[in-house]
């Protein structure tokens, strides 16, 4: 699901408004991090470096960045990287390059928004 970014006071105003998190619909406080180009599923609350979790576990979502319509995720603490799915369907994070590949393989759309979840942002992606 999509929740309020973990990291927030680590973005700039101007990106504030498009920080997120990413958190185990099933499980609260277990969140998508990223270290390095690999994405796992991790509890806050078992984590022994707090502020370091919350960095990799927020993203700015932005729209329209390869393809109108569609959106894009950017690891907060990461500018030149983003969220792409890999030849074998798993999702990495990838230094960003200047090919319709990369703009495929990093885009994507949101399915089955719900405004009315107890989370400030609810989507399935």
């Amino acid at each position: 699901m999509l929740v309020s970014c973990r990291s927030l006071s680590t973005v700039s105003l101007s990106l504030r408004a498009h920080c997120i998190s990413l958190m185990d619909a099933n499980r609260t406080d277990w969140y998508i991090r990223h270290r390095g180009s690999d994405l796992h599923v991790e509890s806050e609350n078992l984590t022994d470096d707090l502020p370091l979790f919350q960095l990799e576990s927020s993203y700015v979502l932005h729209v329209n960045t390869f393809y109108t319509g569609l959106y894009t995720l950017q690891p907060v603490n990461s500018i030149d990287q983003y969220i792409k799915s890999d030849p074998d369907g798993r999702l990495v994070v990838a230094r960003k390059s200047y090919t319709a590949d990369f703009y495929d393989t990093t885009s994507f759309r949101i399915h089955d928004y719900n405004s009315s979840s107890k989370y400030n942002h609810s989507a399935c992606l």
